[in-house]
């Protein structure tokens, strides 16, 4: 079996040799750099077996699907945590993010900074194991089943609604087995810096009919001083905020009795709004563009053409009916 990496070099290795012993036999050295790899254009964890001619890159934390990697094996260490701290939590989802992840909960209350405190310090520990990471495939039953003997209903609901006769894969840590498709990392010791940002709450599948769950966010990174570079960047965003600058220059307020996220433009801040579209007019003329104005609202007709009804018909306006008239060539609504 012939395995190749991206720069050309190739081996020729026995079939059913895990991803990481490949890398391995090019001389690579799997240290925590290497998280996972791709095989063949498809990300898959260093324990996977190769069976086929392919093409290997290992995946590090410098490229998108590396992070991705290193920030969704975080959120289990978390879910893992929160298990282990709020036996009764239950579990939902937890993706990675850009430049962290979260996690969603169903629990009796919202989680406090405390709470946070001791989720974050048990997280480490998990880390500190160095817990193998292994996946394992069940079939839809035994997958339902799985998690109704652990009272996981989001997994069982999860689980059901995928089609019949797919392979379903999870994904165990010491104690802790989470539903998932992966790739993940080794072990739970190759993430360096972990750390909790904040809690919200957010609806089961965003459908506010659904239950409220709690969301805790967190980020990862292979050091501590990436980690406390980052911290100090979202310090100075916060710093930068445009609703507490925005505020303290009294250059605009939001009003409850108006609406959330509905600017009122106080007039120095209405005088640097002026400046700022004379300028971006000005910029566009001189540079050959023409301008137009079109309606806010049109027929529905037009927003079924556009997609926007099939997709995006829930977060829209809904439609108004009115009734039109002709009378010769005048059109009245």
């Amino acid at each position: 079996m012939k395995i190749t990496l991206k720069d050309g070099n190739s081996l020729d290795i026995p079939a059913g040799q895990t991803v990481g012993s490949a890398l391995s036999a090019f001389g690579l050295k799997l240290g925590p750099d290497i998280l996972a790899a791709k095989v063949n254009g498809r990300a898959v964890d260093l324990s996977s077996a190769l069976t086929e001619d392919a093409e290997v890159a290992p995946l590090l934390f410098d490229s998108a699907e590396g992070r991705e990697v290193y920030r969704h094996s975080s959120t289990h260490i978390m879910a893992q945590a929160v298990k282990e701290v709020f036996p009764t939590a239950k579990l939902t989802i937890g993706p990675a993010i850009a430049d962290g992840f979260f996690y969603d909960f169903d629990y009796e209350r919202p989680f406090t900074p405390e709470d946070l405190e001791k989720i974050e310090a048990r997280a480490k520990d998990i880390i500190k194991r160095a817990l193998p990471v292994k996946r394992a495939e069940l079939s839809k039953p035994d997958a339902v089943k799985f998690f109704q003997d652990r009272e996981e209903a989001y997994k069982v609901e999860l689980i059901q609604g995928l089609a019949e006769g797919q392979t379903i894969t999870v994904y165990g840590q010491g104690e802790f087995t989470d539903l998932c498709r992966g790739p993940h990392l080794p072990t739970t010791g190759h993430v360096g810096a972990f750390k909790l940002l904040n809690t919200a709450g957010a609806y089961w599948r965003g459908d506010e009919r659904n239950p409220m769950l709690q969301r805790i966010y967190g980020t990862s990174f292979p050091t501590q001083a990436e980690l406390d570079a980052h911290l100090a960047r979202l310090e100075e965003i916060k710093r930068r905020d445009h609703r507490k600058v925005g505020k303290e220059l009294d250059l605009i307020s939001i009003s409850d009795e108006i609406g959330p996220g509905l600017v009122l433009w106080h007039p120095k801040g209405a005088t640097i709004r002026l400046l700022i579209e004379n300028f971006w007019r000005d910029q566009h003329i001189q540079n050959g563009y023409e301008l137009v104005y079109s309606p806010h609202v049109a027929k529905l007709d037009l927003w079924k053409t556009s997609g926007h009804v099939d997709y995006y018909r829930e977060n829209m306006f809904a439609p108004m009916t009115v009734e039109i008239r002709r009378t010769g060539n005048r059109l009245s609504v």
